[in-house]
């Protein structure tokens, strides 16, 4: 009897032979899922989706959103979703057009709509669309989308002597909206130019941009994006006054100079 049962008792051999392989089925798990995780990872977007709800017309702010990774083998169903790096331009300070619901990705079609075609073509009373050319090397990238809001610098050369330079770079127009980037609003256009933008001013700063343009240096301006304040309640697009007062002191057609400032 106790010969049988000593049979039914593995060896020792054996007990560390099923040990080791134990552990080597646990690596090569590990290895697999780390695989599978790198897999995922690899290719993957990310964009914005809501961390808790937002009530129909309500701020949304910049707590109300977290990030979310699509793997590439999604990334088709998610071709309009606003991308992380988009947050401040295209969603946060903006209203929701709807009850927004916590993990709910948001998409630019409920965002980028009042500053699309439509507003484009059809600007608010008071307001025109004017087209400003800008300088190539500073696109931004993906970070200068329409809907999103930009500041416009102009570098001006303040020395009348043609053979010298003193060139200095102001702030020309604040708190302004791009409403289109090379004549488009489609903020999924990839063809689209970037050098020239298209904003919504008043009507009386069309001219003032036109007369500013003419002062510039390179005749064209530069843009930065800019950010807004949470909840900040969207103001009028404002010209710097020390811009303005270089077109009344400028000396037009027949040989323009700026005097020092």
């Amino acid at each position: 009897m106790a010969s049988k049962t000593a049979q039914l008792i593995p060896s020792t051999g054996v007990l560390v032979a099923a040990i080791a392989a134990a552990i080597l089925a646990a690596i090569l798990v590990n290895i697999y899922i780390g695989y599978a995780e790198s897999a995922y990872e690899a290719g993957a977007i990310t964009v914005l989706q809501l961390r808790e709800d937002v009530e129909k017309g309500a701020p949304i702010l910049d707590r109300h959103i977290q990030i979310r990774k699509i793997p590439k083998v999604l990334q088709d169903a998610f071709e309009r979703a606003v991308k992380a790096n988009e947050k401040d331009g295209v969603v946060v300070g903006k209203r929701a057009p709807r009850k927004l619901h916590k993990g709910q990705i948001l998409f630019y079609a409920d965002f980028i709509r009042e500053a699309g075609d439509e507003l484009a073509i059809n600007p608010p009373k008071g307001f025109e669309v004017v087209t400003i050319p800008i300088s190539a090397d500073n696109t931004l990238g993906r970070q200068l989308q329409p809907g999103g809001y930009v500041t416009v610098y102009g570098d001006f050369d303040f020395d009348p002597d043609p053979k010298k330079e003193d060139v200095q770079i102001k702030a020309v127009l604040t708190n302004v909206q791009v409403r289109g980037i090379g004549g488009s609003a489609d903020v999924t256009d990839k063809s689209r130019s970037y050098d020239n933008i298209q904003l919504v001013v008043k009507q009386s700063q069309v001219r003032q941009l036109l007369q500013i343009q003419k002062l510039l240096r390179a005749r064209r301006f530069t843009v930065t994006v800019s950010h807004r304040a949470e909840g900040a309640v969207a103001a009028d697009p404002e010209i710097n006054k020390e811009v303005l007062s270089l077109i009344e002191k400028s000396v037009l057609p027949g040989g323009m100079a700026l005097p020092p400032p």
